[in-house]
């Protein structure tokens, strides 16, 4: 009985490592999409627009709280970050405005 229940540990750790392993690239594609999108809105919301960070942030729907955002000063744009996953960055110029790199 204890072995059985032994081997159902293994099995169902090995199981879960594997669900993550494949899940993994689609988590982190999600995730840089979503970086990009956070950075791009809050360029243009900053450095287009010119309004305030704090009158931008609310603009960024609920289900991005996870992405942080950081205004650059040099080269003038904005950074975002999931933590551990993606990080994106806009930058600002007066010729194109704010684009993705």
């Amino acid at each position: 009985m204890r072995r059985a229940l032994i081997w159902l540990g293994i099995g169902t750790v090995v199981a879960l490592g594997l669900v993550a392993a494949l899940a993994l690239p689609r988590v982190r594609a999600l995730s840089s999409l979503g970086a990009g999108y956070v950075a791009k809105q809050m360029c243009s919301c900053i450095f287009v627009d010119g309004r305030e960070y704090a009158s931008c942030r609310p603009d960024i729907p609920p289900s991005m709280d996870r992405v942080e955002a950081e205004v650059l000063a040099t080269p003038p744009g904005v950074r975002a970050v999931v933590r551990f996953l993606a990080e994106r960055e806009a930058r600002w110029s007066p010729d194109t405005g704010c684009t993705l790199y």
